[in-house]
Protein backbone atom coordinates (compact mmCIF):
# COMPACT_ATOMS: atom_id res chain seq x y z
CA UNK A 1 0.00 0.00 0.00
CA UNK A 2 1.32 2.97 -0.98
CA UNK A 3 1.78 6.27 1.38
CA UNK A 4 2.10 9.93 0.64
CA UNK A 5 4.32 12.09 2.44
CA UNK A 6 3.37 15.23 3.31
CA UNK A 7 5.42 18.76 3.64
CA UNK A 8 6.36 19.78 7.44
CA UNK A 9 3.46 22.05 7.25
CA UNK A 10 1.27 19.29 9.02
CA UNK A 11 3.55 19.06 11.91
CA UNK A 12 1.93 22.20 13.15
CA UNK A 13 -0.27 22.45 13.17
CA UNK A 14 -21.74 1.12 4.38
CA UNK A 15 -30.97 -6.17 3.92
CA UNK A 16 -31.82 -7.70 1.09
CA UNK A 17 -36.00 -8.87 2.17
CA UNK A 18 -37.15 -11.99 0.60
CA UNK A 19 -39.28 -12.04 -1.97
CA UNK A 20 -41.33 -14.71 -3.37
CA UNK A 21 -44.69 -15.01 -4.94
CA UNK A 22 -47.40 -16.04 -2.20
CA UNK A 23 -48.53 -19.70 -1.64
CA UNK A 24 -51.53 -20.82 -3.18
CA UNK A 25 -54.02 -18.08 -3.35
CA UNK A 26 -53.04 -16.18 0.07
CA UNK A 27 -52.93 -12.10 -0.55
CA UNK A 28 -48.73 -10.91 -0.30
CA UNK A 29 -48.14 -10.70 3.27
CA UNK A 30 -46.50 -6.72 3.16
CA UNK A 31 -42.92 -7.77 4.51
CA UNK A 32 -40.87 -4.93 5.93
CA UNK A 33 -37.18 -5.16 6.31
CA UNK A 34 -35.89 -3.92 9.70
CA UNK A 35 -32.54 -2.06 9.37
CA UNK A 36 -30.42 -3.14 11.23
CA UNK A 37 -29.32 -1.95 14.89
CA UNK A 38 -26.88 0.94 14.81
CA UNK A 39 -24.20 1.14 16.93
CA UNK A 40 -21.85 3.64 16.56
CA UNK A 41 -18.39 2.97 17.21
CA UNK A 42 -17.75 3.41 20.99
CA UNK A 43 -14.12 5.42 20.05
CA UNK A 44 -15.90 7.60 17.82
CA UNK A 45 -14.29 8.09 14.40
CA UNK A 46 -11.87 10.92 14.89
CA UNK A 47 -8.58 10.61 16.90
CA UNK A 48 -7.10 13.95 17.05
CA UNK A 49 -4.04 15.50 18.40
CA UNK A 50 -4.89 19.25 17.50
CA UNK A 51 -4.41 19.63 13.73
CA UNK A 52 -8.08 19.65 13.22
CA UNK A 53 -10.10 22.41 14.49
CA UNK A 54 -13.19 21.99 16.82
CA UNK A 55 -15.92 23.00 14.49
CA UNK A 56 -14.54 20.84 11.72
CA UNK A 57 -14.08 18.09 13.87
CA UNK A 58 -17.75 18.12 14.98
CA UNK A 59 -18.64 18.30 11.35
CA UNK A 60 -16.34 15.05 10.34
CA UNK A 61 -17.60 13.14 13.13
CA UNK A 62 -21.29 13.38 12.88
CA UNK A 63 -20.81 12.93 8.54
CA UNK A 64 -18.54 9.75 9.41
CA UNK A 65 -21.42 8.23 12.19
CA UNK A 66 -24.23 9.26 9.33
CA UNK A 67 -22.64 7.64 6.50
CA UNK A 68 -21.28 4.94 9.14
CA UNK A 69 -25.36 4.33 10.31
CA UNK A 70 -26.72 4.84 6.21
CA UNK A 71 -23.99 2.13 4.63
CA UNK A 72 -22.38 0.12 7.10
CA UNK A 73 -19.42 1.61 6.02
CA UNK A 74 -16.95 3.19 8.71
CA UNK A 75 -14.56 5.70 8.01
CA UNK A 76 -12.27 7.07 10.85
CA UNK A 77 -9.06 9.48 10.75
CA UNK A 78 -6.68 9.24 12.98
CA UNK A 79 -3.99 12.11 13.35
CA UNK A 80 -1.02 11.00 15.46
CA UNK A 81 2.51 12.38 16.01
CA UNK A 82 4.66 9.55 14.89
CA UNK A 83 4.56 5.57 13.82
CA UNK A 84 7.97 5.27 15.96
CA UNK A 85 9.91 4.57 12.57
CA UNK A 86 6.67 1.95 11.88
CA UNK A 87 5.55 1.75 7.93
CA UNK A 88 2.73 4.19 7.81
CA UNK A 89 0.42 1.53 6.31
CA UNK A 90 1.34 -0.69 8.61
CA UNK A 91 0.78 1.06 11.37
CA UNK A 92 -3.03 2.09 9.97
CA UNK A 93 -4.14 -1.31 9.36
CA UNK A 94 -2.90 -2.18 13.08
CA UNK A 95 -4.62 1.04 14.13
CA UNK A 96 -8.05 -0.66 12.30
CA UNK A 97 -7.99 -3.55 14.77
CA UNK A 98 -7.25 -1.21 18.09
CA UNK A 99 -9.86 1.42 17.00
CA UNK A 100 -12.72 -1.44 16.26
CA UNK A 101 -12.99 -0.10 12.78
CA UNK A 102 -15.34 -3.03 10.85
CA UNK A 103 -14.34 -5.30 7.99
CA UNK A 104 -16.08 -2.65 5.86
CA UNK A 105 -14.36 0.33 7.08
CA UNK A 106 -10.95 2.56 6.17
CA UNK A 107 -8.65 4.80 7.86
CA UNK A 108 -6.99 7.97 6.92
CA UNK A 109 -3.93 8.37 9.16
CA UNK A 110 -2.01 11.22 9.42
CA UNK A 111 1.61 10.65 11.09
CA UNK A 112 2.68 14.55 11.70
CA UNK A 113 6.19 14.50 12.67
CA UNK A 114 7.11 11.84 10.17
CA UNK A 115 5.26 13.51 7.68
CA UNK A 116 3.04 10.56 6.03
CA UNK A 117 -0.65 9.78 5.10
CA UNK A 118 -2.12 6.53 4.51
CA UNK A 119 -5.52 5.40 3.74
CA UNK A 120 -5.86 1.67 3.93
CA UNK A 121 -9.21 -0.04 3.85
CA UNK A 122 -10.10 -2.98 5.77
CA UNK A 123 -10.43 -6.52 4.44
CA UNK A 124 -13.66 -6.30 3.84
CA UNK A 125 -13.41 -3.44 1.71
CA UNK A 126 -9.84 -3.80 -0.15
CA UNK A 127 -11.44 -4.27 -3.49
CA UNK A 128 -13.45 -1.05 -3.63
CA UNK A 129 -10.69 0.93 -2.69
CA UNK A 130 -7.67 -0.60 -5.32
CA UNK A 131 -3.90 0.90 -4.80
CA UNK A 132 -4.30 3.33 -7.55
CA UNK A 133 -7.61 5.39 -6.25
CA UNK A 134 -6.16 5.56 -3.07
CA UNK A 135 -2.77 6.48 -3.89
CA UNK A 136 -4.66 9.45 -5.77
CA UNK A 137 -6.67 10.72 -2.50
CA UNK A 138 -3.35 10.54 -0.97
CA UNK A 139 -1.40 12.60 -3.11
CA UNK A 140 -4.55 15.22 -3.17
CA UNK A 141 -4.52 15.35 1.04
CA UNK A 142 -1.06 15.90 0.55
CA UNK A 143 -0.96 18.51 -1.94
CA UNK A 144 -3.62 20.40 0.50
CA UNK A 145 -1.79 20.09 3.71
CA UNK A 146 1.19 21.43 1.62
CA UNK A 147 -0.95 24.67 0.70
CA UNK A 148 -1.98 24.71 4.60
CA UNK A 149 -5.49 23.30 3.35
CA UNK A 150 -6.23 21.29 6.43
CA UNK A 151 -9.32 21.49 6.23
CA UNK A 152 -10.11 21.01 2.35
CA UNK A 153 -7.13 18.33 2.18
CA UNK A 154 -9.41 16.02 5.17
CA UNK A 155 -13.03 16.87 3.73
CA UNK A 156 -11.72 15.85 -0.13
CA UNK A 157 -10.58 13.00 1.33
CA UNK A 158 -13.53 12.10 2.92
CA UNK A 159 -15.95 12.98 0.00
CA UNK A 160 -13.68 10.59 -2.20
CA UNK A 161 -14.39 7.71 0.18
CA UNK A 162 -18.10 8.41 0.97
CA UNK A 163 -18.98 8.91 -2.53
CA UNK A 164 -16.93 5.38 -3.90
CA UNK A 165 -18.66 3.61 -0.56
CA UNK A 166 -21.66 4.73 -1.03
CA UNK A 167 -22.21 3.47 -4.84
Amino acid sequence: MAMRAIAPIVALGMTLAGCGAPAGDEAPAEEVAEAPAFTPNPLGYIRDLGLIDEDLNAALNERLENFHRETGHEIHIAVILTTDEQDVAEHAAEMIGTRNISEDGALILVALADENIAIVPAAGIADRLPPDFVDGIEAEMAARFDRREIREGLTGAVDALTERLGE
